[in-house]
């Protein structure tokens, strides 16, 4: 008996005869199951389950590699044909909108005779979400130059800062270190605006050295008044939402502006490169 566990050869084929035994007893038909049987069939229950549940995904593997028909190679084909169709009409609209924006500067353009235009493209910005600096595809090749107007249709951007071959950087009136000379169009009265920092609203800019006792209300239009030489006379840079008491003692009031652009979402400006005075 010894011997017999010693042989490890031996006593696995005997093990595997008394399984196969237990397993044909167990599918021998409807009969009464012994004791034993039934022992035997409670251990060997769940391999042969998990041998059945194996041989069915292996055979349903193949199911599905053999069995592949044209249609299925077709739909395949029409799967692949259709996302092709999706990003091409995606292009399509990217084009429309940007057909429609251009169009604006044209008509623009067109509206003003009088002073001459570079149509840019703005393609990149500082790290901020709005466009205080930012840079064109347009420089000292195309005949941008420091200190000319940036517009588009909507109203006044900024002024080019910095002039390299190729490309240009735009301050915009947004940012806190613009000063431009307004006034009211309602009233002509004078006045300064400058950009306002500001992290919690929408980008702003604020309206001071008011006239005192001027007449100004929210609603009022800014526009440019001409005076420094940078900007021409004219050009829509906002409209006044609040008006404040700078201070209790003087009558001194400042005004909050919302400016003319969508500084959030500017892609194409037009570079006054020539004013009517210049000509």
């Amino acid at each position: 008996m010894k011997n017999l566990f010693r042989n490890k050869p031996l006593l696995i084929l005997l093990v595997a005869i008394i399984l196969l035994i237990a397993l044909a007893l167990a599918t021998s038909g409807s009969r009464t199951v012994s004791a034993a049987e039934s022992a035997i069939g409670a251990v060997i229950g769940p391999v042969q389950g998990f041998a059945a549940r194996a041989s069915d995904a292996i055979i349903s593997f193949f199911q599905r590699v053999f069995s592949t028909t044209d249609a299925d190679k077709e739909n395949e084909q029409l799967r692949a044909y259709i996302a092709q169709l999706e990003e091409a009409q995606s292009g399509v609209k990217e084009m429309e909108q940007e057909n429609a924006r251009l169009k604006q500067l044209l008509d623009y353009v067109q509206e003003d005779e009088n002073n001459a235009y570079i149509t840019a493209r703005v393609i990149a910005k500082n790290q901020s979400v709005w466009f205080d600096v930012f840079t064109i595809n347009a420089g000292r090749n195309q005949g941008i130059r420091e200190d000319m107007p940036v517009l588009c249709a909507d109203g006044l951007v900024g002024r080019v800062t910095d002039v390299a071959a190729t490309y240009s950087k735009v301050t915009s009136v947004i940012d806190t270190t613009s000063n431009i000379s307004v006034m009211v169009q309602r009233t002509r009265d004078n006045a300064m605006a400058r950009g306002v920092f500001n992290t919690t609203k929408d980008d702003m800019l604020e309206l001071y050295y008011l006239p005192e006792g001027g007449d100004l209300v929210p609603g009022d239009v800014i526009v440019t008044n001409g005076l420094g030489g940078v900007f021409p006379k004219g050009v829509t840079v906002g409209t006044v939402t609040e008006v404040s008491r700078a201070t209790e003692e003087v009558n001194v009031r400042n005004a909050t502006i919302l400016p003319a652009v969508d500084f959030r979402h500017l892609e194409e400006v037009l570079v006054m490169v020539q004013t009517e005075a210049e000509e």
